[in-house]
């Protein structure tokens, strides 16, 4: 039961994060001058990276724990690919994962942008605009699937 509360506690978190960036912290950042938006983004957005990496590993670990708990502690993917529930928590887990993966890969490119520069370049711009908003909706059908997993899918 705990692991089951530590994924729902570090998934809401994720997607609150996710929320926070594509309409509070991006939007803001926009409107700041140039010079302002690299102190802005040097100071918010490496906190932000850093708890959105945690939150998504704590998710993907606690998550495979479950899986692994339903199944009676065996390696058994026969369920994944047999019911509608193991087709929502498999689609749900590769999406969760593909996006931890794209997270850290888009971290590691933009924060020596953010770190290194007197101003953001409009790149980085366009990166930090896009990459959260299409997050944001894969998040939200995880959500979904594992929602409709989790209700007896």
């Amino acid at each position: 039961m705990i692991i089951r509360w530590v994924h729902i506690i570090a998934g809401t978190a994720w997607l609150g994060t996710v929320v926070a960036v594509v309409f509070v912290l991006v939007p803001s950042l926009r409107r700041l001058e140039e010079l302002e938006q690299n102190r802005f983004a040097q100071l918010v957005f490496p906190r932000v990276f850093r708890v959105a990496s945690v939150l998504s590993v704590t998710v993907i670990a606690a998550g495979v724990l479950l899986y692994f708990e339903k199944v009676g502690w065996r390696f058994d993917l026969a369920p994944l690919v047999s019911t509608r529930w193991g087709w929502s928590i498999l689609i749900g887990a590769v999406l969760g994962t593909a996006l931890t993966a794209f997270h850290f890969f888009a971290e590691h490119r933009l924060l020596p942008i953010v770190k290194g520069s007197d101003v953001i370049n409009s790149r980085a711009l366009l990166l930090l605009r896009v990459a959260p908003r299409v997050g944001l909706g894969i998040l939200v059908l995880v959500v979904v699937l594992m929602s409709y997993a989790a209700h007896g899918g």
